[in-house]
């Protein structure tokens, strides 16, 4: 191999180097946006199963009649048409999740917006509460106190209203919830979080 040949060979491996690590230099500053998909799929996970979950143990007991949401299965019914992925990660957050809530669930302030929200339009009732839980920050037990508050709505209404909720919901997580949550590791950063040590 000539010495021209051999010079033209290591620029055009060179050439190959440069372009690779351009690429993932690119890669390695991708915006935040680009990860949100997953976070919305585990996320939708997470909220159906800590409803389904919260319904399994306490049923229709904070609904005001079991006609209201067209019988007990209605909800497990809805539930159960949902595509819900359980792999061992999300169960283990949905897990921690309600320990996050049995803690939180003691709090006054807690109780008194459970009070105010009994016989409210669902979407208005979530809406304020969700701004009042929202209004200094997020935090992980604030976002479980919304996915606690997206349960009592669905149980204090109709089952029409089911889907509308739940839509919301998603909704508010993409647009208010999901970049903190990314910012902060993912869903799994959430076992950092402890309510024992407030």
């Amino acid at each position: 191999m000539s010495l021209f040949a051999l010079c033209g060979y290591l620029v055009s491996v060179g050439r190959v180097y440069w372009q690779l690590f351009s690429r993932l230099k690119k890669e390695a500053h991708k915006p935040i946006s680009e990860n949100l998909p997953y976070i919305l799929r585990i996320g939708k996970a997470l909220l159906l199963g800590f409803i389904k979950s919260l319904w399994q143990k306490f049923g229709g007991q904070h609904a005001a009649t079991g006609e209201q949401l067209g019988g007990e299965n209605t909800l497990t019914e809805q539930l159960d048409g949902e595509d819900i992925p359980d792999s061992p990660q999300i169960t283990s957050l949905r897990e921690w999740m309600l320990r996050i809530w049995q803690e939180l669930s003691n709090e006054p302030e807690i109780n008194s917006m459970v009070q105010s929200v009994a016989g409210e339009d669902p979407l208005r009732a979530l809406a304020e509460v969700s701004e009042h839980t929202f209004a200094t920050g997020i935090n992980w037990g604030r976002i479980v106190t919304f996915f606690y508050f997206t349960y009592r709505v669905i149980a204090q209404s109709s089952p029409d209203w089911f889907s509308r909720v739940i839509d919301w919901a998603m909704g508010f997580l993409q647009e208010r919830l999901a970049v903190w949550i990314e910012q902060q590791g993912g869903w799994t950063a959430m076992f950092r979080y402890n309510p024992f040590s407030r």
